[in-house]
């Protein structure tokens, strides 16, 4: 006798079906969001082409722009913030957008939260940025925590996601060597603005500081008469890093010994509560044309510090004070508000929060667990089988009696039937185990190309008031 031919197909059939479900759940699982979803831009990847990167004198002037956000560091002792992340996400879309700063995608980078590590940062300051030309100008923009190291409070620092406070000098970016830095790999640009939403951000002194005392009370002439004495003071010191380079500076969210405020019930976009940084809230809000004193549609440098020394020292009760540092050009414009229009999605959910609940994870693990199982005592009985049959084959009456033919004959016909019936179990529990797998998969938490899909959180455009030749920006909160 021989083994009846409808086993190997079956077999065939059932061992076809588990190997599909397999390659659809890896294929599932390996799947990635675009990177421009609609129109909207995000971080692009891959690296500038040559012809991007080669530097002539009869070139425009282009823009280049790295946004570092963090919330969540891996060293436990380091609290967690609650709105850096939403500052860099809304600064990077104003950078981006055509009706905004208006940056070429290829010359931006946005960091977030796991993505902004000493190398990472790094590497985008000093490799990516190294390709800007002289006549181009820099924006470097950071939100998160900034700390002074624990036995040289003179030396202060801007922490990152993997920053070790053991070893701040080796994991973390250093305020103070930061222009040096910047000299090193980008020297070559003349126009560099730096805008750190940290706390200790005063630390960072490019050669030409100038900032306001703690405690003064602080008025629009103040930083005025301040910028004049800070002008007449610079004559001979400025040494050789500021003589290439009178266009770096900084604008810091603090003084050298203040903390900076998150979560500004004080500063109010749209009718409601701004969530994330003082210093972030009014700088949109200085950008998107309330800093524009001479209302001229152009938002400029000096403008926009002005607005943010008022405004941060006056929502923080002197508490906390903008900084200004370098020879920065107050008539640079950063913003023009005449045909401004800029969505700003919310951010995704996946950047929100640093662990997310897996309810279903353990019973995937429990019904994989039970598919090897039942895979494996399928397998067992169905050699079982195959090895009755083969004895069947070689059975002999002469040696032996037809009960014991018999008993060959129920024990395959058994182990058929056991090895079926755990091949449909095994083939059922696989099923249940990827579709937990695929609910989890599809219940990810919201990512970039899904906000893209919704309405802006933030809507900057510009309405006219009817009344003479200026323009009132319109600032919306939809939910």
């Amino acid at each position: 006798m021989h083994t009846p031919k409808t086993w190997p197909r079956l077999r065939t059939a059932l061992w076809a079906s588990l190997w599909l479900m397999t390659s659809w759940a890896l294929a599932a699982c390996g799947s990635s969001a675009p990177t421009v979803v609609d129109g909207n831009r995000y971080v692009v990847s891959g690296a500038l082409s040559s012809s991007q990167m080669q530097c002539t004198a009869d070139a425009p002037s282009r823009k280049w722009a790295v946004v570092v956000g963090i919330n969540f560091y891996q060293d436990e002792r380091i609290p967690d913030l609650t709105g850096a992340v939403n500052d860099a996400w809304s600064f990077y879309h104003f950078l981006s957008s055509p009706k905004g700063a208006g940056i070429d995608p290829f010359r931006l980078r946005l960091l977030l939260n796991e993505e902004a590590t000493r190398r990472g940062v790094e590497d985008a300051l000093g490799e990516f940025l190294q390709y800007a030309c002289p006549q181009d100008q820099i924006i470097i923009y950071f939100a998160g925590h900034g700390a002074p190291e624990p036995d040289k409070p003179e030396e202060a620092f801007l922490l990152v996601h993997d920053t070790d406070l053991n070893s701040m000098v080796s994991t973390a970016v250093s305020m103070t060597q930061l222009p040096n830095f910047l000299k090193w790999r980008t020297g070559q640009t003349g126009n560099l603005l730096m805008l750190i939403d940290a706390c200790h951000s005063g630390n960072i002194a490019f050669p030409g500081q100038r900032g306001f005392k703690v405690g003064e009370t602080i008025t629009l002439d103040d930083t005025r008469k301040a910028e004049e004495a800070r002008a007449k003071s610079v004559t001979k010191s400025v040494d050789k890093l500021v003589e290439g380079n009178e266009g770096w500076g900084a604008i810091s969210a603090t003084a050298p010994d203040q903390f900076a405020g998150e979560t500004a019930a004080s500063c109010i976009i749209g009718g409601e509560p701004y969530a994330g940084g003082i210093f972030t809230c009014y700088l949109l809000e200085g950008l998107s044309g309330a800093a524009d004193a001479d209302k001229d549609g152009n938002v400029t440098l000096g403008e926009t510090f002005d607005h943010l020394v008022v405004k941060v020292s006056q929502a923080r009760d002197g508490k906390q004070i903008p900084q200004r540092s370098g020879l920065l050009d107050d008539s640079m414009v950063l913003a023009n508000t005449k045909s401004m229009a800029i969505d700003i999605p919310q951010v995704p959910e996946r950047y929100l929060y640093e662990t997310f609940d897996q309810p279903l994870r353990p019973y995937a693990y429990a019904a994989a667990g039970l598919t090897a199982a039942a895979l494996g005592a399928a397998i067992f009985f169905n050699l079982e089988a195959n090895s009755d049959a083969q004895r069947m084959d070689d059975f002999v009456p002469s040696t032996g009696t037809r009960a014991d033919f018999d008993g060959l004959r129920d024990s395959r016909d058994q182990n058929v039937t056991l090895a079926v019936t755990a091949y449909a179990t095994s083939a059922a529990l696989a099923a249940i185990t990827l579709s937990l797998i695929s609910w989890e998969i599809f219940d990810e938490p919201e990512g970039i190309e899904d906000v893209y899909q919704k309405e802006p959180w933030l809507r900057i455009g510009v309405a006219p008031t009817g009344q003479g030749d200026g323009a009132a920006v319109q600032l919306q909160l939809q939910y």
